[in-house]
């Protein structure tokens, strides 16, 4: 009987002891996630700032912001290694690993459309690519528009650390950006649509569908916050 009370309170510690371990590896890994985040968000805040300086004919500028990206992309790929490893080194102690890889790749996925863009937008202005100024004026719309839209998302992620609950209310805030995003996006195709086609306008609508594809990945990544928010 005293074997029997000495088992149960070696396997009841021992019980507590992983709990204790995965509650800590995945506050560990979500901070890290949280972080990366914020990286995304700034480096579409660049892209805004690119967008606005082609409408404001400050081409110099637009390099310059170009280059500060590129150096933001490049810690934002080493945290991203930084965070599958952890993710790897933690083993069995993460219990949502494959969420968070999850999480971690679309996160790195809006960084590549981002960039991208940024890179179609600097070439147009290398090749002296004539943009007409009022397709410019509806995409720097739709780039705040996903601004605004990522900020709401890292919002929601960061509510993770405190109340899941919370998590799961906010995530309406992000999909009601989604649908305005939609709205300005077709609006745009349309307008393009009926104009000549030439290497200006075929380069804006490549423009338009990598950003419309990046508030898509914004939403993958909100599913995914969803998810962690039910399992914590």
């Amino acid at each position: 009987m005293v074997l029997q009370i000495i088992v149960k309170q070696y396997i009841t510690i021992g019980i507590e002891s992983i709990l204790e371990n995965e509650a800590t590896a995945k506050r560990r890994i979500l901070g890290l996630c949280q972080d990366n985040s914020r990286n995304q968000v700034e480096i579409i805040r660049k892209l805004a700032l690119m967008i606005d300086s082609i409408t404001d004919k400050k081409t110099t500028e637009m390099k310059d912001i170009y280059k500060e990206m590129l150096n933001m992309i490049d810690e934002t790929a080493k945290s991203k290694l930084n965070i599958l490893d952890q993710i790897a080194s933690l083993g069995p102690f993460l219990m949502n690993r494959e969420d968070f890889l999850r999480l971690t790749f679309r996160l790195s996925e809006i960084t590549d459309n981002i960039e991208s863009v940024a890179f179609r937008l600097i070439s147009s202005k290398e090749k002296k690519i004539q943009i007409d100024m009022k397709y410019m004026k509806g995409i720097s719309l739709l780039s705040s528009l996903i601004l605004d839209e990522s900020t709401k998302m890292r919002e929601t992620l960061m509510s993770l650390t405190f109340n899941p609950t919370k998590a799961l209310e906010m995530a309406s805030a992000v999909e009601d950006i989604e649908r305005k995003i939609d709205n300005v996006q077709r609006e745009l195709e349309i307008d393009i649509l009926t104009t000549k086609l030439n290497s200006a306008t075929l380069l804006l609508k490549d423009i338009i569908e990598r950003l419309e594809k990046t508030a898509d990945i914004i939403i993958s990544v909100l599913d995914q916050i969803r998810v962690l928010a039910v399992s914590t």
